[in-house]
């Protein structure tokens, strides 16, 4: 029983190969064409300038930062109203999550401006 099985299997094994070899050469032609003519076009365009890329990526930062602010607000005025209503194990509560915010704080404004000086330092380096 167990031989009859492997038989069948190197039979399958043999079929499936000879099957994916002559599928394999129609589908390389396909791939590779439409491969080719999307490089070659790529190659005959002008790389993209630090000015154009950072003119393109600035509104997009600029919304996400104002985005990020607003909800910041919110959050530190809805952790102020906790506060001030909080009996004191609810306060050392509050102040355990005012410590995430913080770091929110940080990481978005603190990340807002290393992207600012990068692009700024890479336009004075490669210009």
């Amino acid at each position: 029983m167990i031989g009859k099985i492997k038989k069948i299997l190197i039979v399958f094994s043999i079929v499936a190969i000879i099957v994916s070899l002559f599928c394999k050469v129609n589908a390389m032609d396909n791939i590779m064409g439409p491969a080719k003519n999307f490089i070659n076009k790529g190659s005959t365009n002008s790389p993209i300038d630090t000015q154009e890329a950072w003119n393109e990526f600035l509104p997009t930062a600029q919304i996400l930062v104002v985005i990020a602010s607003v909800v910041l607000v919110v959050c530190y005025m809805y952790m102020g109203i906790k506060y001030m209503f909080a009996d004191p194990n609810g306060k050392a509560d509050v102040k355990q999550k005012l410590i995430g915010l913080v770091i929110a704080t940080v990481v978005i404004y603190g990340g807002a401006g290393i992207i600012t000086v990068l692009i700024n330092l890479y336009n004075n380096i490669f210009v």
